[in-house]
């Protein structure tokens, strides 16, 4: 070999491999990370850019605006606690304008930008099929993301979370940017970037129905965390099922998430909306955007007069509660931060029930009272004993978590009487908790539920598409309800027997005199026959639940 053949050799290497060797550094530099996912997401918005530039200048745009982004997410989290989101960067009225985040890096990144896009286009490359099939890539993750709300959507961030490790904390974009990067984190939340609009509907056509006597009790609404046991078997038999024998009525509901997610259980109680509607976790992603006075089932009880405390035995940044719950109605909030909590566990459930009942006593003799509690005791994980899938673990938290409800519905009970109050208890499981392995040791599901199996909870992974059925299996939660009549309790269980969540807010609703066309619709809609609502697809919902319902209630 000549010299001449070798320095030519040299050359188109170089040019082969010098422009993913700069991405590669210039990566590092962004934010001095290479992991898999950041990696990936910084490769594909090159192959992007390489369609219509030199690839050279490809590789700098693609550092250059990446450094860009995270100047501004950096700046705005300084300013707001939130990082950037994907509606940033199509709305200027989200969160912080972008035009407040300018610093002097942020300019030098964009005349590296600028400069690279003209001298690349100047040097562009030959159009290839090659090329344009590669820089289609991340437009079509984008599209999927934005517009797609089914299966292909979940499958995309299946396959992006087991072989990328793009895994998406939802309950925590600051977390889940630091996790991911902020590539990953920006398609991530570009589910959210299209807010519902406003327009004509038709759930009024359903009609109204009225289910329950307007008695305006004093209620106390509890969604507990990750409270399950089974009630018409003996296969998944927990300390939680020992209510029945405390007057309790009991019956399922179908919870929308499995093993975590409570926000968008707590999203269906309060607001009597699917949360399958909008995409993303309802919560997280609106919490800003919510108007001030959104109609929900607290808003419904302060109208009617009632002091709405809404309290959590957690941090109020948590799912954005703090945020989120003033807008929804609450007059009063309370979370961990206001408890004595000393433990490096998770906080005592009886640390939320006696703020509770403080808060209660402290209430006019004649006033009217609506509590909505989140408890957090029984939150996972559970420690694995003698491979029993953190089984061990559970039962004795959940053990320790209903005494203090016993004893919180006895006292509670107490001052309700004192106070010549009716009292409506209703305490409903959030989802199941995190316990697949022992759910499928004990025959809760079986082998169809799963496209892959372990030894441990973290093994296992859902099939992409489970049948109705199955669905409806993983998500029923326990509910029960007690009230000042027995007759009560059983009719509300009766009525919410095999329902989805969004149903429980509405029987409560009925319990207020004013009339209101969305309750009254909703009550419709849930008189139907459980198998009539349990679609193919919880996506589905949004031909009932249409965007427009949600801009005229919450937007």
């Amino acid at each position: 070999m000549t010299l001449i053949h070798f320095k030519k050799i040299c050359k188109q290497f170089a040019f082969a491999i010098g422009p993913l060797l700069l991405l590669l550094a210039g990566r590092y530099l962004v934010d001095s990370s290479w992991s898999t996912q950041r990696l990936v997401f910084s490769a594909l918005l090159f192959a992007f850019l390489a369609l219509p530039l030199n690839r050279w200048a490809a590789a700098v745009a693609a550092i250059s605006l990446e450094g860009l982004l995270c100047q501004a997410s950096w700046l705005k989290e300084g300013q707001t606690g939130e990082p950037l989101l994907a509606r940033d960067l199509f709305e200027v009225s989200q969160g912080v304008s972008l035009a407040s985040y300018l610093n002097w890096e942020m300019i030098v990144f964009t005349l590296l930008v600028a400069s690279a896009v003209g001298i690349g286009i100047w040097k562009r490359p030959r159009f290839a099929w090659w090329r344009l099939a590669l820089a289609l890539l991340l437009p079509s993750l984008l599209l999927i993301r934005i517009f797609d709300h089914g299966v292909l959507n979940k499958t995309t961030a299946s396959v992006l979370s087991d072989y990328v490790n793009a895994n998406y904390l939802s309950y925590n974009f600051i977390q889940n940017t630091r996790q991911n990067g902020l590539l990953v984190h920006l398609y991530q939340t570009a589910e959210s970037v299209k807010l519902p609009a406003a327009g004509p509907h038709s759930f009024y056509q359903l009609g109204a129905l009225k289910t329950q006597e307007a008695i305006e009790p004093d209620v106390a609404l509890i969604l507990c965390e990750a409270c399950f046991t089974s009630l018409n078997d003996e296969q998944f038999v927990t300390p939680i099922a020992r209510l029945k024998q405390k007057g309790f009525s009991a019956s399922m509901m179908l919870s929308p998430v499995y093993g975590g997610g409570t926000a968008e259980a707590e999203f269906e109680m309060l607001t009597g909306l699917s949360s399958a509607v909008l995409p993303g976790i309802d919560y997280q992603n609106y919490a800003s955007s919510y108007r001030k006075d959104a109609a929900t089932l607290v808003s419904r009880y302060k109208d009617a007069g009632y002091r709405t405390i809404g309290m959590h035995n957690f941090h109020g940044n948590f799912w954005k509660r703090s945020e989120i719950y003033p807008s929804f109605g609450f007059t009063s909030t309370r979370f961990v931060e206001e408890m004595s909590w000393k433990t490096r566990t998770w906080p005592d459930d009886g640390l939320l029930y006696d703020a509770a009942l403080k808060s209660y006593a402290e209430g006019p003799a004649k006033g009217k009272t609506m509590l909505s509690l989140v408890t957090v005791m029984t939150h996972g994980n559970y420690t694995d004993r003698d491979y029993d899938g953190g089984l061990g673990d559970y039962n004795q938290r959940l053990d320790a978590a209903i005494k203090h409800l016993e004893k919180f519905v006895k006292q509670l009970e107490a001052q309700a009487k004192k106070r010549k109050r009716p009292l409506v208890i209703a305490l409903i499981g959030d989802h199941k908790p995190s316990l697949t392995a022992a759910f499928y040791r004990k025959g809760v599901f079986d082998d169809a539920f799963f496209r892959e199996k372990g030894e441990r909870n973290d093994r296992f992974r859902f099939a992409y598409k489970l049948t109705p059925q199955q669905w409806r299996k993983r998500a029923e939660v326990p509910l029960f309800i007690k009230a000042s009549t027995p007759d009560l309790a059983a009719s509300i269980a009766g009525n919410l027997a095999e329902k989805p969540m969004f149903c429980l807010p509405g029987e409560l609703a009925q319990l207020l005199p004013k009339e209101d066309p969305f309750w009254g619709a909703l009550s419709v809609l849930c008189a139907r026959e459980p198998d009539q609502l349990l679609p193919a697809q919880q996506v589905e919902w949004r031909k009932v639940f249409e965007p427009a319902l949600f801009a005229e209630r919450l937007f």
